[in-house]
């Protein structure tokens, strides 16, 4: 899970502030740790890094903005010697260090009797999902136009209620003309979003300062 602990401590000695009672140096971290959310929710709506870099794009070329729920799960944590930042989820937390560290994840695909466990028993006549209408279409599946000549891509929504699960399973298959895998990799580019870069450690140190004068 990713958080990301404020380097407090050291501008707690350097500002002279331990010398504050305990809940107006929580109070100071605080309001520290918040300026520190919400230039990383800057970060994630412009899709800048830490180092003022945008962001490589989706793997498949679309313009989609990415990350965009990541900043409503994030939290601050204070002591009155501490500020912390981390994530009110653990699996979201997972997702964005991925993002954050670019880490490249190996993915396993389900066998049939691991569907079965979690689904029950499977029946091949069922509507295809979700899964299956995004892969059919990544492999570049088509129907016939309505009207005039030529070919379309079908929509997640025409694929899910015209195709069954089997019949998008062989479709797939002869598509990529190999056994299906058994597992893939996946490369995730470092989207760094969460910390602080040199100019917003200063501005840190700043509102930290003042606010110390303000509460003596």
């Amino acid at each position: 899970m990713l958080n990301i602990g404020i380097p407090t401590d050291r501008a707690l000695k350097e500002l002279d502030l331990l010398t504050l009672d305990a809940n107006k140096r929580r109070r100071i971290l605080r309001g520290a740790g918040r300026q520190v959310r919400r230039d990383t929710k800057a970060r994630l709506k412009s899709q800048v890094g830490l180092s003022g870099r945008v962001w490589q794009g989706r793997s498949n070329g679309k313009k989609q903005r990415m990350l965009r729920k990541l900043g409503k799960g994030l939290q601050v944590h204070t002591t009155p010697n501490n500020a912390k930042i981390t994530f009110s989820n653990e699996r979201v937390g997972k997702i964005a260090r991925v993002h954050q560290e670019g880490i490249d994840l190996t993915v396993k695909a389900k066998t049939a009797t691991e569907l079965q466990q979690q689904k029950g028993t499977l029946d091949y006549s069922d509507p295809s999902t979700r899964k299956q209408a995004k892969a059919l279409r990544i492999e570049g599946y088509q129907i016939r136009k309505k009207r005039g000549k030529g070919w379309k891509t079908p929509s997640l929504k025409w694929i899910t209620e015209n195709l069954t699960m089997g019949r998008a399973g062989i479709i797939l298959r002869l598509m990529r003309e190999s056994a299906p895998k058994s597992s893939w990799e996946i490369k995730t580019p470092a989207r760094s979003f969460l910390g602080q870069n040199e100019s917003e450690q200063k501005e840190l140190k700043n509102y930290m300062l003042d606010e110390a004068f303000r509460l003596r």
